[in-house]
């Protein structure tokens, strides 16, 4: 059954890349990703680039999870997180399902193809966006962290006081028996 215990938003972190995977394989002109990345070409299918955005949400995934469950997330943050990251995922796996095929020898043409120079530039654009979403995981991680930290020291804190009430208490009842 769909209930808020298993509906959560960041589900939908790790189920883009899946479905979109799922769906690309279907529909795309293309079944690799092809780009130019420090003067070499890569090429991975959609499911090993489906694999490596799921690596990269692992941890924010889990951050996500344990704020929710203990009631202290800052709903603003985490859907400002779920959905940017989202959209980036999808402009990224767009860029590379519709980019136009290449012969890798046109980039040592004297005149270059425009259909390389369109390649070009949608890989640029794709490569920015993939710093762009590995930069905002890093930003939440930190976040996260520093959040974790922080409700560590306010428990540790609390703790303290009642072992030290628990203490003053004890003592008065040791004091009232004589």
């Amino acid at each position: 059954m769909l209930n808020t215990d298993n509906v959560r938003g960041e589900h939908i972190l790790w189920l883009t890349p899946v479905i979109y995977t799922w769906l690309a394989s279907f529909t795309a002109p293309i079944q690799m990703i092809l780009f130019f990345f420090d003067n070499t070409y890569y090429v991975l299918s959609f499911l090993t680039s489906s694999i490596v955005f799921i690596a990269l949400i692992g941890v924010p995934y889990l951050l996500h999870k344990h704020f929710r469950e203990n009631a202290t997330r800052n709903i603003i943050i985490s859907w400002m997180h779920i959905l940017s990251s989202v959209f980036l995922m999808l402009g990224i796996l767009i860029i590379y399902t519709y980019t136009p095929p290449i012969n890798r020898e046109w980039r040592y043409y004297p005149i270059l193809n425009p259909n390389f120079e369109r390649w070009r530039t949608m890989n640029d654009r794709a490569i920015f966006l993939f710093q762009l979403f590995v930069g905002i995981q890093i930003m939440f991680f930190v976040y996260g962290l520093t959040k974790l930290y922080y409700q560590r020291k306010v428990e540790q804190k609390k703790l303290q006081e009642l072992e030290y009430a628990y203490k003053v208490n004890s003592m008065g009842n040791l004091i009232s028996k004589y």
